[in-house]
C-alpha cells in the first residue's frame, strides 16, 4: 500500500485518542494488516520479509458497542500459519501483570486439539506494551523472557525458544541509547507515545511503515463510532481506578491487603458489578473473600 499522507500537512494539535488507548490500538492492528506485520517484525524481532501472513484469531466488529467487562482488547495472531502471538497494549498499572501474561501465554501455547500429538504444538509468544516495568527495579526498554536452565550462570541453556514473553516498556523510551534510536522498535515506541499530530508527522517523514499506520490512524479518528468506543474504554479505565481507590479508602475489613487482593481477583475475572457492590456492602465483600479463599469459610 502507498498511503496518501497529504492530510498530515493540515493536521496539528493533540490526538484525541493516541495509540495507548487499547481500543484505538486494536482498531489500527485490525484495520491494517501490513501495520500489524511491521509491528511484529520490530517487536519479536523477525525480518519483515519473513512474515508472509498474519491472521487475527479474535476479530471484533470495529465501531460496535462492546461488553467492557468481558471483551479483551488483546490481539491474538497466527503468523505464517505456524506461530501464535498474543499482543496487548496495557497502560493500566497492573501489579499482577506477570501472572496474567504467563496465564495468557500458557493458554496460547496449549493449541493442540484432542487427538493431536505434542509435535504439533505451535510456538507461542506474548508481547506486552506497558507503561511501567512489571518488575520493581528492572528498568529496561525491551525485555525477552524464555524458559531456561539457570543453574550454571555461565552456561545458561534455553529449554525451548517456542515459549517466550516480550515486554516493551514505554516509560523507558527516554533512556534508550543514542545508537539504538534508529531501530524499528524505538520508532514504533515513539509512535505509541505520540500525543500530537506534529509528532506523528515527524515520524512519518522518516518511516514508510509509520506513514501507512498514520493514514489508517487518521481514518479511524474520523470515524465517530470508533471514537465513541475509544471514549468508552477511557471511561472504563477511570471507573476501575476510582473503584480501586474507593475500596482502599473505605474498606473496613481487617487487613488492607485482603481488600486489595479481592480487588485484584475481581478485576482479573472481569467481575466489575461484584467489585462495585463490594465497595459499599461489607457483608457481600466478606462473601466474596470466602469465595476466593482470602478468608476462612467459617469466618463471620
Amino acid at each position: 500500500m502507498n498511503p496518501n499522507t497529504d492530510f498530515l500537512q493540515n493536521m496539528s494539535g493533540p490526538l484525541d485518542y493516541p495509540l495507548t488507548n487499547d481500543y484505538m490500538f486494536r482498531a489500527l492492528m485490525q484495520s491494517s494488516n501490513n501495520t500489524l506485520r511491521h509491528l511484529l517484525a520490530a517487536l519479536l524481532p523477525v525480518p519483515y520479509e519473513e512474515i508472509r501472513s498474519c491472521e487475527i484469531l479474535n476479530p471484533i466488529v470495529l465501531g460496535e458497542a462492546i461488553d467492557q467487562k468481558t471483551c479483551i482488547m488483546d490481539v491474538r495472531v497466527c503468523m505464517n500459519n505456524d506461530r501464535l502471538i498474543n499482543l496487548e497494549m496495557q497502560m493500566y498499572p497492573y501489579k499482577a501483570w506477570p501472572n496474567r501474561a504467563l496465564f495468557y501465554l500458557c493458554r496460547l501455547y496449549c493449541s493442540i486439539e484432542r487427538g493431536q500429538d505434542y509435535s504439533e504444538i505451535l510456538p507461542a509468544a506474548h508481547i506486552g506494551i506497558l507503561n511501567e516495568s512489571p518488575f520493581p527495579g528492572v528498568n529496561k526498554f525491551y525485555s525477552k523472557y524464555e524458559l531456561a536452565d539457570i543453574e550454571d550462570k555461565e552456561n545458561i541453556h534455553v529449554f525451548t525458544g517456542n515459549f517466550s514473553l516480550h515486554v516493551l516498556d514505554l516509560s523507558q523510551i527516554d533512556n534508550v541509547p543514542e545508537d539504538e534510536r534508529s531501530s524499528e522498535r524505538y520508532i514504533w515506541a515513539q509512535l505509541f507515545r505520540a500525543t500530537t499530530w506534529e509528532e506523528i508527522k515527524m515520524l512519518a517523514e522518516k518511516n514508510k511503515a509509520i506513514q501507512e499506520a498514520s493514514a489508517h490512524l487518521h481514518i479511524l479518528t474520523e470515524d465517530e463510532k470508533i471514537r465513541l468506543q475509544c471514549e468508552a474504554r477511557e471511561m472504563y479505565e477511570h471507573d476501575i481506578t476510582t473503584i480501586r481507590n474507593e475500596g482502599r479508602s473505605e474498606g473496613k475489613l481487617e487487613g488492607r491487603s485482603e481488600a486489595n487482593q479481592l480487588t485484584t481477583y475481581l478485576i482479573r475475572d472481569s467481575r466489575m458489578d461484584d467489585l462495585t457492590r463490594s465497595v459499599s456492602d461489607t457483608a457481600y465483600q466478606e462473601q466474596l473473600m470466602r469465595e476466593y479463599g482470602i478468608i476462612p469459610a467459617e469466618s463471620q
